[in-house]
């Protein structure tokens, strides 16, 4: 093994991704079947000319390799022999198409046309895969042009449940699950260069459908170039130029005038506003013909949408103080009652300033409104991205090919209340503005030695940058009324947070300005060598990261009022007596970098014309990252003298701002050598190595049946921001908590922040023994042609995952009674999560699948999908179906249930169809019912589980929050799906009973089934030849186009008033309507 590295390593120059094209191959024959030797086989693209050759063994194979997706014509010429001709061979990316060649004797300046192989059958590998063609990307109904959903029409693809999933940035498209694995399990690839968010482990830049020639996902049992993660592989191919000038604009138009109506909607509620314009346009052609080409394209969006929403505020009267008609406030200070429950009667009391300057902030009551829920707002989301591309290809000479890309995407959003990836739920006037900007840069130069020696290197670039603020980011409020111990940097001061008790809705954000600048670049080397029945392949790869966000959380201050000094949460406000407050000193910049690794070699062997083997190995070394200024700490529970903060570097010369909140630490503070770590503060792993095993079997005596297997392990580099924990940690970060008097307060709302603070320290812990992360996936599969352009399959596909990333609190008291701080096992800490590498899940699951290439203007695919996934946690962050923490940390092996992203049944089609109107008719006939196209997306599928959990009020273990949130769950006494189904009672709610005090309630995780999904798009266009090669085309796409109301998920909190109740739906009915020019 080490050998075999050490080959690699020298003969490599220095891969996530395999070369980024195709290949054909099949077996040379002459008219007895016998194979011919030294024939010249040449695959010729029919955009560019461009010419790609190889020479038959001696067991009359060739391969043609390094072809870009297109289409070919495929010739073989031998002495004494016509040329054999295949034409319209369709190749499309990680293709690995079987074409035969049959020669026939005669004269070589004479030629005979052989059957193209349509390119269906899938001979010569085992990977289990979909390739969306163009013809989809361009005809098939998008809603936002976003193509990335394309692959929920893929068996075994489904949509996770919404959530948090992280924090503010976490820029994403399309969310999908692959086969089982988490969302952040993907790799993202365009044009073969990785454009994933490794802290996130998400998109970034996702091209245009006018900029996408087609997009592979390769979700299991890929080969060995492809690593680094464990769940599918998404490889998107740009267009490129042709010998010919052609391109197009457009614009798509929506608007709520075409839209229906929610189902929860008033039947005399308007349809919310909504405009959205996507426009722009592509060009593409030669420079110099036959030997480079340039193509450009710009897109746009612009949306505009209505949102509402509903929030307790006070009253005029309560804002000045008068309480009449609520139960008795007292005086602060001497307890005794206020005169008419109006404060302006006590001469002794005065108003807080700046709660009367943010009170006055507010919007008013909506008339008619009073009690709770008294303002219904209704503000608009903004939402604004520019993208553009371009690429250039070069034919240096007939051994050297060239491309060159650059893309850059920049957007920016306002949501006025609050992140929607946060769940918050901010007042008018609090919201959250968003900015991301990507650019990616790529160069790749392929070398063709021989026929059957062929080399491709790689580059690619990587800038993301971002950061999210509100509208109010810089003003001057703490400072101008005198708010202490809050943050006086100028780009994080801002309103301060108000909670409220619950009485009413919570003011102000406390997070600074949240931003970010990653940075990497990446370098391929893929060899290709022929020998024989033998196709080998190597590759390198290797990838800088550095990054530096900053996380300012409660910079601002956040500010709790209960009502335990005044008897009424607001009015302890107005007189500026919190009961708690809390602030974060320190930025949580983190400045890190990693570097990466990988090698791979591969051997696909055709033992036989109908039997092909293909054996891979990789090694990946994934280095930790590394602050560069050793600005991270984290606990060491397991310190033989009690738990310690672990620095990386010399805690000895922290830097001035640590060295005061240093001398706050109620644990020692020792450095990462002391303890034997080093600076990255995890374990590091060299041994990482990911077999890959796969068989493809032609069915003997037929060539339209395949049977292919396959086993290998995928290893998965967990997102970098689980890791952004060891930022915000003691002594370079601290989550600050004040405690006021418990009767009569002696800090105010101005200089509570100043104080000392008092209680438990809050803290972040990552487990130092760092495990790498594997899937374990196995699949048989049978492919069988039932007709030229048609095939159908059945695949079965399992897989097991160990080591997974999750979350724990380890701070967490045993049920009981008594002081709950106490009871903690750090008592002089507050409650905590660690990140632990012990998480696992399994997935089974079964397909069926039709599939038709266009032909005779139809083309369609539809499958189904049984299947079953397992874990202890489906993510390392809350979802909207569950928290993804257990219940009782101390016995983690309960959470065992079903994965809150389990679709037991899916079925999904899509279709593309001309219809056969006015066909070789001309003039107006042809006008007017000529060149009509249809399209349409079905899915349907079965609802996936979620957890029920008791609300913040009923802590019956007397465990505590985490969080702000009760992870305790209620006993269960009967069958929680045994219910109506019904949006007012989804579940059966009395199948739960509150758990018995002191103890933990024994209902599961995720036992009840949520709704399920039926949709319908459509999308209907109309095309007209206004001169010779220019089109216009005009398009009506139908979204939920049945308008079935898909429910979301239930209240699942037992106990409160929305528990099994449903309260929201996903978006009804909308139209889009759109104009293109194509020339």
């Amino acid at each position: 093994m080490l050998l075999l590295l050490g080959l690699l390593i020298a003969c490599m120059p220095c891969a996530f991704a395999q070369m980024n094209t195709g290949d054909i191959t099949g077996r040379v024959s002459d008219p007895t079947d016998a194979i011919v030797e030294g024939a010249e086989v040449v695959a010729i693209n029919a955009d560019t000319q461009q010419r790609f050759s190889a020479i038959t063994n001696g067991a009359g194979q060739y391969l043609v390799t390094g072809l870009p997706p297109g289409t070919y014509k495929v010739t073989a010429n031998a002495q004494g022999f016509k040329q054999a001709v295949a034409e319209h061979v369709s190749l499309h990316l990680n293709d690995h198409l079987r074409q035969d060649l049959s020669l026939q004797l005669g004269d070589t300046k004479e030629s005979v046309i052989v059957q193209a192989v349509p390119g269906l059958m899938q001979t010569e590998s085992a990977e289990i895969k979909d390739v969306i063609q163009n013809q989809q990307v361009v005809d098939l109904p998008i809603k936002d042009r976003e193509f990335l959903q394309l692959t929920l029409l893929s068996e075994g693809v489904v949509n996770p449940p919404g959530g948090t999933r992280g924090d503010s940035l976490q820029q994403t498209g399309t969310l999908i699950n692959v086969l089982g694995q988490r969302t952040g399990h993907n790799l993202f690839l365009v044009d073969g260069v990785s454009v994933t968010d490794e802290y996130f482990n998400n998109v970034v830049l996702s091209p245009s459908p006018e900029d996408t020639a087609e997009f592979m996902i390769d979700k299991t049992n890929y080969g060995a170039e492809f690593g680094g993660k464990s769940g599918g592989v998404i490889n998107i191919i740009t267009k490129s130029g042709t010998d010919h000038l052609h391109g197009s604009a457009y614009e798509f138009v929506r608007n709520d005038i075409f839209n229906a109506k929610n189902f929860f909607d008033l039947p005399d509620q308007a349809t919310p506003a909504f405009r959205e314009n996507q426009f722009g346009g592509a060009v593409g052609g030669p420079i110099v013909r036959d030997r480079s080409f340039f193509f450009v394209s710009y897109d746009g969006q612009r949306t505009r949408r209505s949102l509402s929403d509903l929030f307790s505020i006070p009253t005029m009267a309560e804002r000045s103080g008068n309480f009449v008609g609520f139960a008795t406030i007292f005086d602060p200070i001497t307890h005794q009652p206020i005169a008419a429950n109006d404060i302006a009667n006590d001469s002794a009391l005065h108003l807080d300033r700046a709660a009367v300057a943010l009170l006055a902030k507010l919007s008013l009551p909506t008339p008619g409104l009073t009690g709770r829920n008294n303002l219904l707002s209704v503000q608009r989301q903004s939402y604004d991205n520019n993208q553009y591309n371009a690429r250039l290809n070069f034919r240096l000479s007939a051994r050297d090919n060239t491309f060159l890309r650059g893309s850059v995407f920049d957007a920016s959003e306002l949501d006025p209340f609050g992140s929607s990836v946060l769940n918050e739920a901010l007042l008018p006037g609090f919201g959250r503005t968003l900015r991301t900007h990507s650019v990616n840069l790529v160069a790749s130069e392929t070398h063709t030695f021989s026929p059957n020696v062929v080399n491709e290197f790689r580059f690619g670039w990587l800038r993301v940058t971002g950061g999210q603020g509100d509208p109010n980011a810089g003003n001057l409020f703490s400072s101008q009324y005198g708010l202490q111990g809050v943050t006086t940097n100028s780009v994080d001061m801002g309103y301060p947070q108000i909670s409220l008790s619950n009485a009413f809705s919570t003011i102000g954000s406390p997070a600074g300005f949240t931003s970010r600048v990653d940075r990497d670049f990446e370098f391929f080397d893929n060899f290709l060598v022929h020998r024989g029945t033998h196709s080998l392949q190597f590759g390198a790869y290797f990838f800088h990261l550095d990054f530096n966000p900053s996380f300012p959380s409660d910079a601002r201050g956040v500010y709790t009022y209960n009502g335990s000094y005044t008897g009424n949460p607001l009015a302890d406000f107005l007189l500026g007596y919190p009961s708690q407050a809390q602030v974060g000193i320190g930025r949580g910049t983190e400045n890190a970098i990693t570097n990466w690794a990988h090698f791979y070699a591969e051997d696909r062997w055709q033992i036989k014309p109908n039997l092909t083997i293909d054996a891979g190995l990789r090694y990946e070394y994934n280095g930790n990252l590394v602050a560069q200024a050793n600005q991270t700490s984290d606990i060491d529970l397991s310190a033989p003298s009690g738990p310690v903060f672990v620095v990386a570097g010399d805690p000895t010369s922290l830097p001035p701002g640590a060295s005061g909140l240093a001398s706050l630490s109620p644990l020692p503070i020792v450095s990462a050598s002391s303890v034997g770590w080093n600076n990255s503060l995890l374990t590091p792993r060299y041994l990482r190595f990911s077999p890959r095993l796969g068989l493809a079997l032609r069915i003997p005596g037929s060539h339209e049946m395949v049977v292919r297997a396959g086993f290998g392990i995928y290893t998965n580099q967990a997102a970098y921001s689980i890791l952004q924990n060891l930022a915000e940690n003691m002594p370079f970060f601290l989550f600050k908590t004040v405690s006021n008097s418990d009767t009569t307060p002696t800090l105010t709302t101005e200089n509570i922040l100043a104080q000392t603070p008092r209680g438990a320290i809050d803290a972040n812990s990552v487990n130092h023994d760092y495990q790498i992360e594997y899937n374990e996936v196995w699949n048989l599969s049978v492919q069988h042609a039932i007709a030229p352009n048609m095939t159908v399959s059945a695949e079965y596909i399992g897989s097991r995952t160990v080591h997974a990333d999750s979350s724990t609190d380890v701070n967490v008291p045993l049920p009981g009674p008594g002081s709950i701080q106490s009871r903690r096992p750090y008592p002089q800490l507050a409650p905590f999560t660690t990140i632990r590498w012990d998480g696992w899940a399994t997935f089974n699951g079964l397909t069926l699948k039709i599939t038709r290439r266009f032909a005779s203007g139809l083309s369609f695919d539809a499958d189904y999908t049984l299947s079953k996934s397992l874990d202890d946690a489906s993510d390392t962050g809350t979802t909207n179906a569950e928290y993804n923490l257990p219940q009782n940390a101390y016995a983690p092996g309960l959470e065992s249930a079903l994965s809150s992203f389990d679709h037991r049944h899916r079925f999904t089609a899509n279709a593309v169809y001309d219809f056969p109107f006015a066909r070789g008719s001309s003039g107006w006939l042809h006008h007017a019912f000529g060149e009509w196209r249809g399209s349409a997306i079905l899915i349907i599928q079965s609802g996936a589980p979620f957890t029920v959990n008791l609300s913040a009020a009923q802590d019956v273990a007397n465990i505590g929050l985490i969080g702000g949130n009760n992870l305790e769950r209620p006993n269960l006494i009967s069958d929680p799906n045994d219910g109506p189904r019904t949006p007012a009672e989804w579940f059966n709610t009395s199948a739960f009973a509150p758990a018995v005090q002191y103890s933990f309630g024994d209902a599961g995780r995720n036992l009840i089934i949520g709704p399920g999904l039926t949709n319908l798009d459509l999308s209907l266009q109309k095309g007209w030849n206004i001169r010779e090669n220019q089109t216009i085309q005009f398009r009506c796409d139908a979204f939920n186009a049945l308008n079935h109301s898909n429910f979301n998920l239930p209240g699942r909190i037992f106990g409160a008033s929305d528990f099994g109740v449903i309260t929201s739906a996903q978006d009804a009915r909308e139209f889009q309507f759109a104009l293109k020019w194509l020339f």
